[in-house]
């Protein structure tokens, strides 16, 4: 049994999924659950050496080693060097383990299965149990339900956005299908996730993903902004010395942000966040600059500078000011929180149709007060912790790092979508339960300096 945890911001924040929506009497209760779900993740050999194929797995395995108990990985090629992405020179076998895997035979227990790429044959009839297949084209993601079939759709490595969102979106799907939500198939639907036109109907095929913008500027390193950081250690880039990253956050890790943080290690408690992320980017070259300053009327970004400003935070004040800090392109994402809305996202450009300080849901900055859900396990931890203490959880935002996963993909589509002649969008916004993308297309194009990727 779970020991019941002594501190808030130890909870884990996707399993406090179902104190929330009441299918578990106590938080320990809600962690026990957590910890007996499961899932299994299969790759061949074409999977395992492929570039695009290790970014559709390990990104499989990282947000499903957070969103679940058990992550059972059965990899055809054990010992594969991985070619990109934050662990790249490091083996397949080496990173699953370090990531939170656990080896297996692909017909494992009765838990859903997702098979990465096309050739992944699937495992043996699993009545009621759902397989699916995680698979990519171009810039569209998809994951269908893996039929008698030995094979899916042919996979290739046109822009390695669509196999991270792929994977995330598998996992999102076998997560949905766990908590058996009523009216809802995820399980057994097919989702596609065209990040190129996201949902319209497209001019001409997608060219090849060959340029990203030459600087960056992360605002935020928690969920989001690590989600943005994975995303960008698979871009390859032809000279990664040449390409700045600004990392600008003021907090430290606490335990529970290793359920959402792709970057964030178990039980990591007081690790400065910038720092955490710069030791990942540093490693592969990339030119990295801190800053420990929150977002302020007083942040500015010199006109002749090129980067392009990626935004996760939740505060509604920093948000307003976006507008004001005189960046060429700055992308915000936005997830929700609560029990309902936890995967949902929204993305905001600017410059756009209005300034960020007219953006109607950032209107009203004032904090509301917290409601403590009328659930059997906030009364009991309101008994074992007191009223701060159930009030403090009640606060908590509640989220799965998948989501963060396909928000980091979307925001960084958004960013290099129109250096390829392709869509930009002032607004859009996705919810990984329907998944019926809406967009606003963007008034003008974004202003943003690229630099040469090194497509294979």
């Amino acid at each position: 049994m779970t020991e019941q945890p002594r501190r808030v911001d130890a909870v884990h924040r996707t399993a406090l999924l179902s104190a929330h929506d009441g299918s578990q009497p106590t938080v320990r209760d809600a962690l026990d659950a957590h910890t007996r779900t499961g899932i299994l993740i299969h790759a061949d050999a074409t999977t395992c050496e492929d570039a695009a194929g290790q970014a559709a797995l390990l990104t499989a395995v990282a947000t499903a080693v957070r969103a679940f108990g058990t992550v059972l990985v059965a990899v055809d090629t054990a010992d594969a060097q991985l070619r990109s992405g934050p662990y790249r020179g490091a083996t397949l076998s080496h990173v699953l383990t370090e990531i939170g895997a656990v080896s297996s035979h692909p017909n494992g227990p009765s838990w859903p299965v997702l098979l990465i790429g096309a050739q992944t044959p699937p495992p043996s009839a699993r009545p009621g149990t759902p397989v699916l297949r995680a698979s990519w084209s171009g810039w569209t993601a998809r994951v269908q339900v893996a039929d008698d079939r030995t094979e899916g759709d042919p996979c290739d490595d046109t822009c390695v956005l669509a196999p991270i969102a792929a994977g995330a979106l598998g996992v999102a799907e076998a997560f949905t299908f766990i908590r058996r939500l009523p009216g809802n198939d995820a399980g057994f639907r097919d989702v596609v996730l065209d990040l190129w036109s996201l949902g319209r109907p497209a001019d001409a095929p997608a060219p090849p993903l060959c340029y990203a913008p030459c600087a960056w500027w992360l605002v935020g390193l928690g969920h989001l902004g690590q989600a943005n950081a994975w995303v960008i250690s698979w871009l390859s880039y032809q000279n990664p010395n040449e390409i700045e990253i600004i990392l600008q956050d003021t907090d430290l890790t606490i335990p529970a942000n290793h359920s959402t943080g792709l970057f964030t290690p178990v039980n990591s408690d007081g690790m400065p966040k910038t720092r955490l992320v710069a030791a990942v980017l540093d490693r592969l070259s990339y030119r990295t600059r801190i800053i420990e300053r929150p977002l302020t009327s007083y942040t500015k970004a010199d006109p002749a500078d090129p980067h392009v400003a990626l935004i996760g935070v939740d505060n509604l004040a920093a948000r307003r000011l976006l507008s004001s800090v005189g960046w060429r392109t700055a992308i915000d994402a936005g997830l929700g929180a609560g029990a309902r809305d936890f995967s949902s996202i929204a993305l905001h450009r600017f410059p756009g149709a209005f300034p960020s300080s007219s953006v109607p849901a950032w209107a009203d900055s004032t904090t509301p007060p917290v409601t403590i859900p009328d659930q059997p396990a906030f009364k009991d931890a309101e008994d074992r912790l007191g009223r701060c203490g159930v009030v403090e959880l009640a606060g908590k935002a509640i989220g799965a790092a998948y989501v963060g996963a396909v928000a980091a993909c979307l925001t960084i589509a958004e960013a290099v979508r129109e250096l390829h002649r392709g869509p930009g969008y002032d607004v859009a916004a996705l919810d990984l339960l329907t998944h019926d993308p809406r967009t606003a297309p963007a008034e003008t194009r974004a202003n943003i300096i690229h630099a040469p990727l090194a497509h294979s």
